[in-house]
């Protein structure tokens, strides 16, 4: 009886914490050059005379943004569903910015003076159940 009684409530927190922990966001690679050729990618390109642009309704995407030594790159982090994430990583791959996930992240701006004149990677993970998410990114 003892055994068959551990044995329950193992199996119960097993079950319970694989609902509860979260899953590992797309956005959290340590580094994303790796994962260029297995996900969807798309460059960023600003409409002409303009120098930001909004990703709306989005899902696992890769987005690559070219920039230059000098410029400030900004990130506004204006919806994510609940399991939703964004990161940007620099020209050589490595995480540049937080993780903004789940409501959360929403609100969030994040600035950066770019050292390098390169490709950046903004990447936005829609978590296990799909959840949309919209930013915002300029360069000035």
């Amino acid at each position: 009886m003892k055994h068959l009684l551990i044995g329950s409530l193992s199996t119960l927190l097993f079950a319970v914490g694989a609902y509860v922990l979260p899953a590992p966001s797309l956005a959290q690679f340590a580094n994303v050059k790796q994962h260029l050729n297995s996900l969807t990618t798309s460059r960023v390109v600003f409409a002409r005379g303009k120098s930001s642009t909004t990703i709306e309704n989005a899902e696992n995407n890769i987005y690559i943004l070219r920039a230059k030594a000098g410029q400030t790159l900004t990130l506004k982090v204006n919806s994510l569903g609940a399991r939703a994430s964004v990161t940007i990583y620099g020209v050589n791959g490595k995480p540049l910015s937080p993780v903004f996930a789940g409501a959360g992240g929403e609100s969030q701006i994040f600035r950066l003076h770019l050292s390098n004149t390169g490709d950046y990677y903004i990447v936005g993970g829609s978590g296990p159940t799909n959840h949309l998410y919209n930013f915002t990114v300029s360069i000035k």
